[in-house]
């Protein structure tokens, strides 16, 4: 009698051809489980394909909005020839503070190095002012002054108002008409000026860095 026994749980204990289920869903109900999982899972992978697309599209505005120099703009400096002093360097920041022109409000910061120790320096924009094509266009604005200390270096911090356009920085020795030792410029120049939006950049999406 117990060999009977036994000899049936064993093969109680065999899945019925056909009735094979994955491991982990071999109970009573388990095909209304799977069946239930399957929304589940495409309303997720939906959600994932929204975020994705809200963050890309939110992206390619940012990249796309056209502030020109309306915002952070970063500014590294490069020598010039003749080669006045060939081993300065310099590093810059205007940043947009709101206000429409010519009375737009800016701040800005400077600093250099490998300067002649005690000589003084200018920092000149050109075009701070004027409609494009005009003779102010082209003229070179002096922005801040500074002397370097015994260790060549210095900088200067200004607010000022007004800035029609940024796309060439410089430091002159001496003032705004001493000769140029370094240059920053936006596009195929000296240096670079590159921009970011801030929370004063047009449209006013973006908001400012901490």
């Amino acid at each position: 009698m117990f060999k009977n026994m036994r000899r049936q749980r064993s093969v109680a204990a065999v899945p019925m051809k056909g009735t094979d289920r994955p491991l982990g869903l071999n109970w009573p109900g388990s095909e209304e489980f799977v069946m239930l999982m399957r929304p589940v899972r495409a309303t997720t992978l939906v959600s994932m394909l929204v975020t994705l697309f809200v963050l890309s599209t939110f992206s390619a505005a940012a990249q796309d909005q056209d502030i020109a120099h309306f915002g952070k703009n970063r500014l590294r400096f490069a020598t010039v020839e003749p080669f006045l002093l060939s081993d300065a360097t310099g590093t810059g920041i205007i940043d947009y503070k709101g206000g429409k022109e010519p009375s737009s409000q800016w701040r800005a910061s400077f600093r250099f190095a490998g300067l002649r120790p005690g000589a003084s320096y200018t920092v000149v924009i050109r075009g701070r002012f004027g409609a494009a094509g005009s003779l102010e266009a082209d003229d070179l604005t002096p922005l801040c002054s500074f002397s370097a200390d015994d260790d060549g270096q210095g900088g200067c911090f200004w607010y000022f108002r007004g800035l029609a356009r940024l796309t060439l920085v410089q430091l002159r020795a001496g003032d705004e008409s001493g000769p140029r030792v370094l240059e920053a410029s936006r596009s195929r120049g000296v240096g670079s000026i590159e921009t970011e939006p801030n929370r004063f950049s047009p449209g006013g999406e973006i908001p400012a860095r901490k």
